[in-house]
């Protein structure tokens, strides 16, 4: 039985990180699914609250601006939270997924849950400067930004034979679950936050 490769030793010449170009496009493409998914929830969450209030004779009164610098702060935290729960159980977000790419440990273990949560936390230095860390940091043959390093990660195409233990299709599942059931239990407190 071979051991797979230590990346401390000389990488192997098959192993390829997907590049920057292919990477960004799968973010831009999350970026659009985080925004459906927390309108979609907010407006049908909105309605039902709405209903009910209505129902029971309450009248609905919104609170003033106060909470901008909340709801701002609670949007980076489930965005956080999406890259983290998807990569952790699945190894590969919605826009990873489109784009066949997976994220998997540099022994081609799955993703664990302190790398899943290194990438996003560090995902904020490349976006706070327009990826130009990322694109600067990303050499062959691995492609690893700082993110990756950090968390001895590397980002492959999904078929690539370096994964080791492949997440079955209901990981993917799981992880849309437990991302939307965060995002409505978020909405949900917000709007009772916000209303009087």
């Amino acid at each position: 039985m071979e051991t797979p490769i230590s990346l401390s030793q000389e990488p192997s010449t098959t192993l390829k990180g997907k590049g920057f170009g292919v990477r960004a496009g799968a973010y831009i493409i999350d970026a659009i699914v985080i925004a459906i998914a927390s309108f979609a929830i907010s407006f049908i969450i909105g309605i039902i609250l709405g209903i009910v209030f209505v129902a029971t004779g309450r009248n609905i009164n919104f609170a003033d601006g106060r909470s901008t610098g909340l709801n701002i702060l609670v949007g980076i935290i489930l965005s956080t939270l999406y890259f983290i729960i998807f990569e952790w159980l699945y190894g590969a977000t919605p826009g990873k997924l489109i784009l066949s790419m997976r994220v998997i440990m540099e022994d081609g273990k799955p993703c664990s849950l302190g790398a899943a949560t290194i990438r996003a936390l560090l995902r904020y230095v490349d976006g706070f400067f327009f990826g130009i860390p990322a694109l600067s940091s990303m050499k062959e043959p691995l492609l690893q930004r700082i993110g990756d390093r950090s968390a001895k990660t590397i980002v492959v195409g999904s078929k690539d034979s370096y994964i080791q233990q492949p997440r079955e299709w209901w990981w993917f599942l799981l992880a849309s679950a437990a991302y939307l059931g965060l995002d409505t239990i978020t909405v949900v407190v917000q709007l009772l936050v916000a209303l009087r």
